[in-house]
């Protein structure tokens, strides 16, 4: 491999430079791996890179949240604050905030000729709450790849949702479900919006809402399910229960409301599925509009789209070189 050069492993694994690999494991045997955040499609194979004494380098709420979910990270990681950078063999390594769920991180790699790799993890809102770097070569995940994944209720959803609980609330209980890390996101947006009624959490959310404060995060009353006070407040009807999108579906209390939480929506921001159950567009990712203006803000010469964690890669892949003129585009 070259130097600086970028190989995309078949479990989604970028390697840099035989030096570092971001989000999946690889078959180039290296000192250090990058995990941008939880979600499951970033940790693929995580164990084997454990086991293989690799170096986990992330955030430390998102190395925080992996031991949570039962990854055996804490004597083999590397905490690394956004702006910092490490340097790992021939290159330097530095996060760069990602506007996604808690403690996601873009990647920067600077190469010992000068040269930038940047790997865009996943984002939201680029050039706003998403900060841009520019590099000559772009690694990105296109979630939503089409041009016809386009949701034009996007900078409206955030009040969207919170103005909904507020109106479920004044007629009892809300349980919201959605994917670890999304769920906090939501308890903080839900505080920072007046929502002041007591969270209800299932253990791993609690556990990872205890390590999130532990690091500066609040988010008001939180309780565990099950406990006493849990109950006395669910019985008195005015609570937000957070759980797992996976425990959707299930039985609720006596004249509570489900608000279940998908990105795969695109025509109207809240659909009402059924009596007291809604489905309320929320998106942890860019729509094909955000890819296209964070891949401008880049100015990258090439592009590498990470086909395992995209939808509609080559379209996507088409429109950069045919629209916007990028001379090296690739879909691996």
């Amino acid at each position: 491999m070259s130097e600086c050069a970028v190989k995309i492993e078949r479990d989604g694994a970028i390697v840099v430079s035989e030096s570092v690999v971001i989000d999946g494991h690889g078959s180039v045997p290296t000192r250090l791996r990058v995990a941008t955040h939880i979600h499951s499609d970033h940790i693929v194979n995580l164990g084997s890179s454990i086991r293989s004494s690799y170096r986990i380098l992330g955030t430390q709420l998102t190395l925080s949240w992996l031991s949570v979910l039962g990854y055996p990270v804490d004597n083999c990681s590397t905490p690394l604050n956004y702006g910092s950078r490490v340097k790992v063999g021939d290159v330097s390594v530095e996060l760069v905030k990602s506007y996604h769920i808690p403690g996601t991180a873009q990647v920067l790699v600077e190469c010992a000729d000068g040269r930038r790799v940047l790997y865009s993890s996943d984002f939201k809102r680029p050039g706003e709450r998403t900060p841009v770097v520019e590099a000559e070569t772009l690694v990105i995940d296109a979630v939503y790849g089409r041009p016809s994944y386009v949701r034009e209720f996007d900078d409206e959803i955030e009040d969207i949702l919170v103005d909904l609980v507020k109106q479920l609330l004044s007629e009892g209980g809300v349980h919201i479900y959605g994917y670890f890390g999304k769920i906090n996101e939501v308890m903080e947006l839900l505080r920072n919006g007046g929502v002041g009624a007591p969270f209800v959490l299932t253990p791993k959310v609690y556990m990872m809402t205890r390590k999130a404060e532990s690091l500066g995060s609040r988010v008001g009353d939180y309780l565990l399910v099950g406990s006493r006070e849990a109950e006395e407040v669910m019985r008195g009807g005015w609570y937000v229960y957070l759980d797992h999108m996976s425990r959707a579906g299930r039985r609720v209390r006596h004249r509570a409301s489900s608000v279940v939480l998908s990105g795969w929506e695109f025509e109207k921001p809240v659909k009402k599925l059924a009596p007291r159950v809604w489905h309320v567009a929320f998106s942890d990712h860019s729509d094909f509009r955000g890819l296209v203006r964070y891949v401008t803000q880049v100015k990258p010469s090439r592009v590498y789209v990470v086909r395992i964690r995209s939808n509609g890669a080559e379209e996507f892949a088409a429109y950069l070189s045919e629209r916007l003129g990028i001379r090296e585009v690739r879909v691996v």
